[in-house]
């Protein structure tokens, strides 16, 4: 297809609402509460989109920028094993061992605008415009090119919310998610009007937040749901979804009829109700082995309560979250005296030389501790590995809530039923999907507080999930009217804009173009190439200094993504 061949050149717009899920969006969709999200359905359709395992904001977004799984492009979490090591480092964009869709674009002589995408840090050079998202320290050049990041900040601009949630101070939190999606807003309509582009992209993530935090206002079924005192932010997450809906009608009409809009979401969101502590049971089991410890984690200090955990904790609740940047960056490696918390944690707690398998991160990841693999393995040969895994697997399909009695783990995915590609034994040699995914693992690595049990309520302020399905909505010129579509995958969305962009698309890429939904006059008759290249991943280049990573980290902790 050429110019000559449409009154328009192709042009792709993407909207990201980070944990989006029809599951809210559909009954207020047909409520008629979201105008502009119904009116690019009737322009085009609506379904849900599935993510990928484990289902994070790292791996999920990762996923879509890519086109391939994580078994392809090495992403699998917020943090990985550093090499030859027990000990976590923090993931950024130079962890991702395959193209993103922006990179390929510019590659092809696109101009891009890509916005607030989570773990785009740092910025990758393109041919036009990039804000990282999710991932990034403050105080920090965060755009391709540089200096656009310090005329960002001389308008205000911010790349993490001030406050974080705390039980008390809803009206603060709510008050800076407002600010916060105001400007990504604003930013994205100014350079949406200033830059010429052929692929703009922008994310608000704050559909995630809410979720995670306020599930149980709306949820009069939730647990931990309060008849008394819950009406007052019942109406949180609606509201939130009715605000961005507006957001998406504003940037829709400036983009202009002519081009090819996708809203999307990374995954879904749903209630919680209990936290697995998975090293605690294989402990219990005798697969995981702690290391004899004189005294309480945290040293008399922890015993105390006085921590960087404790002490951030304090500072938010009283408003205080500037000044604790502000005694982090006067106290410097001073602030690591204090013990992050109380708690016994992975990997330290773990005596490895007597440990067959090990758990950390968000969403039931289980490893074995392979000999050649990890740094002190005792799992030797395939038969052991075989053995070892067999067991710890039956072993989970017969775990129950001592609460119902019924059983936890709804599915288990080996590595190679999860993950496909060169990268694919960074992953877990086990992914377990808990009852409803309404049970996670979000410390994972952390035992249990109290050691009794190894399933509890959740030991945060979380109400909310993630779930496998986000959604879709798109419209445009290229584009059939077919309102309802059958799931589709998030692998397929990066292949299915290149191919509208006329850009060549990859056989070898794990997304399909979406071909039933492209107008039969937008169809291209050969666009497919055998031609895929992974990248080197540069993540052992240090990239992020040891008061960056601690920021960071602690960012993630108050987010509930780490412990």
């Amino acid at each position: 297809m050429t110019d000559t061949d449409k009154k328009h050149r192709p042009r792709v717009m993407v909207i990201g609402l980070d944990g989006a899920t029809l599951d809210l969006a559909g009954p207020w969709l047909q409520a008629g509460l979201l105008p502009n999200l119904a009116k690019l359905r009737q322009r085009g359709g609506a379904g849900r989109l599935r993510s990928v395992w484990p289902v994070l904001s790292p791996s999920a977004w990762a996923s879509f920028a890519t086109g391939v799984n994580p078994g392809r492009h090495g992403v699998f979490d917020f943090a990985q094993r550093a090499p030859n090591s027990y000990q976590l480092k923090l993931v950024t964009s130079q962890d991702l061992r395959a193209p993103t869709l922006w990179r390929l674009l510019s590659e092809a002589g696109k101009r891009v605008a890509v916005i607030n995408v989570p773990m785009t840090y740092p910025a990758e050079s393109v041919n036009g415009v990039l804000i990282t998202g999710l991932g990034t320290p403050d105080q920090q050049v965060f755009s391709h090119p540089p200096e656009l990041s310090s005329k960002l900040r001389a308008q205000g601009y911010r790349v993490n919310k001030s406050v974080f949630y705390r039980p008390g101070r809803e009206d603060a939190f709510l008050k800076d998610v407002y600010a916060m999606t105001y400007q990504v807003g604003e930013t994205a309509l100014s350079l949406l009007k200033q830059e010429p582009w052929d692929f703009f992209m922008v994310v608000f993530r704050d559909t995630d937040e809410l979720a995670h935090y306020f599930w149980k206002h709306m949820d009069a079924e939730h647990p931990a749901h309060n008849h008394q005192h819950d009406e007052q932010w019942a109406s949180t997450l609606k509201d939130y979804y009715i605000h961005l809906d507006q957001w998406i009608g504003r940037l829709v009409d400036a983009a202009g009829p002519d081009v090819d809009i996708l809203v999307m979401s990374d995954h879904g969101m749903g209630p919680l109700y209990k936290d697995v502590y998975l090293n605690d049971w294989l402990r219990q089991q005798g697969w995981l082995k702690t290391v004899a410890r004189p005294y309480p984690p945290g040293g008399w200090l922890g015993q105390l309560g006085l921590t960087r955990s404790s002490v951030s904790e304090f500072l938010q609740t009283v408003g205080l979250a500037k000044f604790e940047r502000w005694l982090r960056a006067r106290l410097g490696k001073a602030i690591q005296l204090l013990p992050a918390n109380n708690r016994y944690h992975f990997p330290d707690a773990i005596d490895w030389s007597h440990t067959q398998a090990y758990s950390y991160g968000y969403h039931g990841q289980v490893y074995l501790n392979v000999i050649g693999r990890e740094p002190a393995g005792i799992v030797a040969t395939p038969a052991d590995y075989e053995r070892v895994l067999s067991m710890v697997e039956n072993g989970l399909k017969g775990l129950q809530d001592p609460d119902d009695g019924r059983p936890i783990v709804s599915n288990i995915l080996r590595q190679q039923d999860a993950f496909q590609g060169p990268y694919a034994s960074l992953g877990a040699d086990l992914v377990i999907v808990m009852r409803d995914m309404s049970y996670i693992t979000r410390q994972g690595y952390e035992f249990s507080p109290s050691h009794k049990s190894f399933v509890s309520r959740p030991n945060s302020f979380e109400s909310g999930s993630h779930r496998i399905d986000g959604l879709l909505f798109f419209g445009g010129p290229s584009f059939h009217s077919i309102l309802d579509i059958p799931t589709c995958s998030i692998l397929d969305l990066a292949p299915t804009i290149m191919y509208i962009l006329g850009l060549e698309v990859s056989n070898k890429l794990d997304g399909q173009v979406l071909l039933d939904y492209i107008a039969d006059n937008n169809k291209l008759t050969t666009n497919l190439t055998d031609a895929y290249h992974n990248i080197e991943a540069l993540s052992d280049k240090n990239l992020l200094t040891e008061s960056e990573e601690q920021e960071l980290l602690e960012r993630l902790r108050n987010l509930g993504y780490l412990s």
